[in-house]
């Protein structure tokens, strides 16, 4: 009788331990799917906020470097009869402040994919800047960077 109650016990811990294995891989699976999930939705989340930030700040950063430089020079511009017809060039455009709803092109695209409303910010952007590049070339000019090919450290 020993034997058969043996190869019951033997039975039964095969089978505890064969149900506990398919419980452990249910649970491992559903963390892992939960976690690649949470994941997939960081990485998602990060890629679009870096593309929003890059697009918002360039979007920001060349409109209010533009008023701040006008806005600073209003009186000294009395002797420069070029830059003085460019600031006059500059108010009558009226443009509205860098944080202004205007300027972004999301609200118009909601519901777009983030690629398409980037693609408008950096489009709508662009040309901005190239129409302001042509209305105000002297001022547009003075925050043009040159690239200098060597540099001589003494």
């Amino acid at each position: 009788m020993s034997t058969l109650e043996d190869s019951d016990e033997e039975t039964d811990f095969k089978e505890i331990s064969s149900t506990n294995y398919q419980r452990v891989q249910e649970k491992v699976a559903k963390i892992s799917y939960a976690d690649g999930i949470a994941d997939g939705r960081e990485k998602v989340f990060q890629d679009s906020f870096d593309e929003g930030f890059e697009n918002g700040f360039k979007t920001g950063f060349e409109l209010a470097k533009l008023s701040a430089f006008y806005e600073t020079i209003k009186n000294a511009v009395a002797g420069n009869v070029e830059l003085k017809a460019e600031q006059e060039a500059y108010e009558e455009l009226k443009l509205a402040d860098a944080t202004d709803k205007e300027h972004f092109k999301y609200l118009e695209h909601q519901g777009a994919p983030l690629s398409v409303i980037s693609s408008k910010q950096k489009t709508y952007i662009d040309e901005l800047l190239e129409k302001l590049a042509q209305q105000l070339p002297a001022t547009t000019n003075l925050f043009t960077s040159t690239n200098v090919s060597s540099v001589n450290v003494v």
